[in-house]
């Protein structure tokens, strides 16, 4: 079978896998996520790029919450390569939910067909490969992380591997570029695995490098040549990228050892499943914690374990084949390392020496690394199995293993609230003001930023990866709105609207907060209207702030 035809196969293969494995998330592309936290920042992340670039791509980290703080993008992922890939989505139309499914799903789908064809081309045989991408593409990780869409954007990671390996064969500078460009691909996909990957790279890429010049003949020149072509592509995509996190982390600060080590991973963390997990989300119960559940299957480490066993052949391949499986076992070794945080060793000194590893929150997020390099192996392990029968069920066996109960999902609104759009009437051809949303806290803010991409004002609410510090100065200031501390806050944010939302408040506080807020002189009413989901709480008022000096 030809690698064009292998590739159009498994597209198809892994978008049923994908489709089957996510329901019901595929019967509501439109309008539905996991939760309105962290999927509604992803989805608003993806519409501001979307936004932003054909209109000031020079400000493109200048994102619309946290006002009147700057790059504001960069306080959580950007998601800079999906999100660059499905603007055109939104330029014709498509909603931001339904964006955001689409890029969740491909995930699973890119992530699949690229270890497949990885696989493919370091064993040989085609059914390993598509063995070796149902390990990586259906993790029980993944399902862990349902909703971070950022911790699906895996499907650079094989490609450049892949690419890598072709680089060696061929020594051409061509090659250097597309390897470099998936590497830059993966860092714009996900910043956090882009870092989590430098070891990784070090340890799989140097072995490969060491061992292929081992017989004396290989041209190391043109090697070299074609490496230095792929460091100046990632340095040129990614430096840009770099300086505004840096310039971000001068802002808000670095995670401190206590918050890491919460997230540093333990060995027994290697048997715990998402508590989703049909099979054993209750018999492995007691080894789940929190964001540290990185079981990778049982049957994918059995597979690993035969492809990690040595034969007996001495033929060249068979050797070239050992040294490829040595890289990725030592790539293993250096990514569970990683993942132990500091119950390790490597994650210490990265953290101690090297500084975009002090915004790392959870090195435990190392196990997807982890999972490529068992589904990599576990494909030289089903490469010796001649049977396709033997495969097919232990295809099956992996995904019964994987397998989850449905996970939940949130209906959101298709389109904003109309009182967003008494603002922009109310403020007319004015430049973009800034909002202020009540009541403010991280379970709000998220929806008022899904919001905001109907109408893209500045938002003096915010929610990330980051709080700056005027963020929470303000959260603490404002709890007794309306008295005067609190409104002084507000304005010191250069808010010019007031939005209160009564859908979101209990009991009386939102007639009693609008009947005060209706006595405030530098205040004027503007207009009310139903929430997004009037048939629960009722409704959401406007208030605009007026900055003249009183006499």
């Amino acid at each position: 079978m030809t690698t064009h035809r292998y590739l159009v196969v498994t597209l198809v293969l892994f978008a049923a896998l994908t489709c089957a494995l996510n329901f019901p998330q595929v019967a509501h592309m439109r309008d539905s996520v996991h939760d309105d936290g962290d999927p509604l920042l992803n989805a608003w992340a993806m519409a501001w790029v979307a936004h932003q670039l054909p209109r000031a791509p020079a400000h493109l980290f200048d994102a619309n919450i946290f006002y009147p703080e700057r790059r504001t993008l960069a306080y959580s992922e950007t998601l800079l390569l999906p999100s660059i890939a499905a603007a055109p989505l939104r330029w014709l139309g498509a909603g931001p939910i339904l964006v955001y499914n689409l890029v969740f799903l491909s995930g699973f789908l890119l992530s699949g067909v690229g270890t497949a064809l990885l696989v493919r081309s370091l064993t040989g045989s085609g059914a390993a490969g598509i063995v070796a991408g149902v390990i990586f593409a259906f993790l029980p990780y993944r399902i862990d992380h349902y909703a971070h869409l950022q911790l699906q954007q895996t499907q650079c990671l094989p490609f450049a591997m892949w690419a890598f390996h072709r680089l060696l064969r061929t020594r051409r500078p061509r090659d250097g570029a597309i390897f470099g460009a998936f590497v830059a691909g993966q860092i714009l996909s996900c910043m956090y695995y882009g870092l989590l990957l430098m070891p990784y790279f070090a340890a799989v890429c140097g072995t490969l490098w060491i061992a292929n010049g081992g017989d004396g003949r290989t041209d190391r020149r043109a090697e070299l040549i074609a490496l230095g072509v792929a460091a100046l592509v990632v340095v040129a995509v990614a430096a840009p990228v770099g300086k505004a996190y840096l310039g971000a982390r001068k802002v808000v600060g670095e995670r401190g050892r206590d918050e890491i080590v919460q997230g540093s991973a333990r060995l027994t963390d290697y048997l715990g499943p998402p508590e989703e997990n049909i099979v054993y989300g209750t018999l492995l119960a007691p080894f789940s914690r929190g964001e540290r559940r990185l079981f990778p299957g049982f049957a994918a480490l059995v597979l690993a374990g035969v492809g990690v066993w040595p034969r007996k052949t001495r033929t060249r391949d068979t050797a070239d084949r050992r040294f490829v499986r040595l890289a990725y076992a030592l790539g293993l070794l250096v990514a569970f390392d990683i993942s132990l945080g500091f119950n390790g060793l490597t994650f210490r000194l990265l953290y101690e020496y090297v500084l975009p590893f002090r915004g790392l929150r959870i090195p435990a997020r190392t196990g997807i690394i982890v999972g490529f390099s068992i589904a990599v192996l576990a494909g030289f392990g089903a490469a010796r199995i001649r049977d396709r029968r033997w495969l097919v069920a232990i295809v099956a066996v992996m995904l019964v293993e994987y397998a989850s109960w449905h996970v939940a999902i949130v209906r959101m609104p298709l389109e904003a609230p109309q009182v967003y759009a008494d603002i922009l009437r109310d403020n007319g051809d004015n430049p973009r003001v800034a909002l202020f949303e009540f009541p403010v806290s991280s379970h709000d803010d998220p929806t008022y930023m899904y919001f905001s991409t109907f109408h893209w004002q500045y938002l003096v609410n915010g929610y990330s990866g980051f709080f700056p510090p005027s963020y929470i100065f303000l959260v603490n200031a404002v709890q007794n709105l309306p008295d005067s501390q609190s409104l002084h806050a507000i304005k010191s944010h250069g808010a010019r609207y007031i939005v209160v939302h009564g859908e979101r408040l209990l009991g009386a506080r939102y007639d009693e907060l609008t009947a005060e807020l209706r006595k405030r002189p530098e205040l004027t009413f503007v207009a009310k209207g139903p929430a997004e989901r009037p048939g629960e709480h009722g409704e959401i008022s406007v208030f605009r702030v007026s900055y003249a000096e009183s006499r």
